[in-house]
């Protein structure tokens, strides 16, 4: 028997029972098609979360580390460690010490050159009246500034622009003094958010009931720090009255570093002693906050969830496995006669074997196709029922100068292992059939 003619026999069998393959094909894609839709819709959301916090900084991510404990609290058992080694542990892990961190105001705006985060100045800092300081502001400081708190809830995600809308306009090109007298010029808004504390639609309209809230409740928005933009001007700023510096003693200063991108930040996190807030790792020696930039914090909670998330998939890939290879157990069964006809017309157990290889091949790749059609409707369908909602949470919950459309859908080296396991059930099929095959050779 001929190499075309093995694969001409595969493919009439998969034309002659059509229907019952089309059936096959269907329940392997769904399933499968469930595990396609949770890596494509969590690359896509991981992806945009990524490029959203990493817009101000161009990747860079800052932070301010403070040896906080060290002759603050007695007898601290803690481990503790010297300002010298904070600053060696930050560089060993790929971070570039700025040096003490100069502070602003009466909010402790952290002084750092433009160059850091030029992408969320909207104001030509030319226009800065030569007594005031550029600055980002936080939420918190622009409510301050502005003597006006902002509901934190609202019946419509559409009302909840409008107000940040408002808010920005009342606040970027403005001048302010605090109420200890330093002076402010805000020429943009730092890396945080407008009351959006995590990625959940129950944030931008009450009682909403997507039932995603629960994943997305765990996933926190930026919450940054105001940042004062030295312009070279600052001998000139009115700095008010110095409340928070007068009374920090040398060993407890905060010292800025920047990290070139999230990766050596989030290696610093995972390997570093810095203890950040809202991640407790052991052994942990000083104090850390991210000032602006993609935070690690928010990559180490998104990673839990894709090692969840893989699980899940994990354990949807066996069930599907099964299901396949007790599928083609019955269907090898049911042809025990066509085998049986192969072998009197000279075929040898290799091509019986690889005739069904082929078929099978066929229905992985079917099935594939379908699932992954079945998962792109999904994915797809989420982000166009909300749309809106998806854009509005993007701009107030990452400070966004304009509403963008956003998508969540992304794929990567993950959606090809997804394709390259599916086909590897096609030999697995054949491996659980051999000795039936051999069995019918037989007879």
């Amino acid at each position: 028997m001929k190499t075309k003619d093995v694969l001409k026999i595969s493919t009439k069998n998969i034309k002659i029972y059509l229907k019952h393959n089309l059936m096959i094909m269907a329940v392997m894609g769904v399933i499968f098609g469930l595990i396609f839709a949770i890596n494509l819709w969590l690359t896509g959301m991981e992806k945009t979360y990524v490029a959203q916090a990493s817009r101000a900084t161009d990747g860079q991510v800052i932070i301010a580390a403070t040896n906080s404990t060290e002759g603050m609290i007695i007898d601290d058992t803690r481990p503790k460690t010297s300002r010298a080694d904070m600053k060696a542990d930050i560089e060993a892990h790929g971070g570039k010490v700025l040096g003490d961190a100069e502070k602003f105001g009466m909010f402790g705006a952290v002084v750092l050159p433009a160059e850091l985060v030029k992408n969320a100045i909207e104001v030509d800092l030319d226009k800065t009246p030569a007594d005031a300081a550029p600055v980002l502001i936080t939420t918190f400081l622009g409510e301050q500034l502005l003597n006006k708190d902002f509901p934190n809830e609202y019946t419509s995600a559409i009302n909840k622009q409008k107000d940040y809308e408002n808010y920005r306009e009342e606040l970027i090109g403005k001048t302010f003094t605090d109420s200890y007298g330093a002076k402010y010029y805000v020429v943009g808004l730092a890396s945080s958010n407008f009351h959006i504390n995590n990625l959940s639609f129950k944030h931008l309209e009450r009682g909403n009931s997507n039932l995603l809230n629960p994943i997305l409740e765990i996933i926190p928005t930026p919450e940054g720090a105001p940042i004062v933009i030295d312009n070279g001007k600052s001998q000139l700023w009115q700095k008010g009255s110095n409340v928070l510096e007068k009374d920090v003693s040398a060993s407890n200063k905060t010292t800025i570093a920047v990290f070139d991108n999230s990766e050596k930040a989030y290696e610093y996190l995972k390997n570093g002693n810095g203890r950040f807030m809202n991640i407790d790792l052991p052994n942990r020696t000083y104090s850390v906050t991210v000032i602006a930039g993609m935070s690690p914090e928010s990559a180490y909670i998104l990673k839990i969830i894709k090692m969840v998330a893989n699980i899940a998939s994990v354990v949807l890939g066996i069930i599907a496995a099964i299901v396949v290879i007790f599928t083609s157990i019955r269907l090898i069964d049911q042809d025990r006669h066509n085998i049986a006809l192969h072998y009197s017309l000279g075929a040898t157990t290799g091509q019986v074997r690889i005739i069904y290889l082929c078929y099978f091949l066929e229905l992985m790749i079917g099935a594939a196709i379908f699932a992954f059609v079945f998962a792109n409707i999904i994915v797809l369908s989420f982000s166009a029922l909300n749309k809106k909602m998806l854009g509005i949470q993007a701009m107030l919950g990452f400070n966004q100068m304009i509403y963008e459309s956003v998508w969540w859908y992304g794929m990567n080296l993950m959606t090809l292992m997804i394709f390259v396991a599916m086909l590897i059930m096609a030999p697995l099929c054949i491996l659980a059939n051999r000795k039936a095959i051999s069995r019918i050779s037989s007879i």
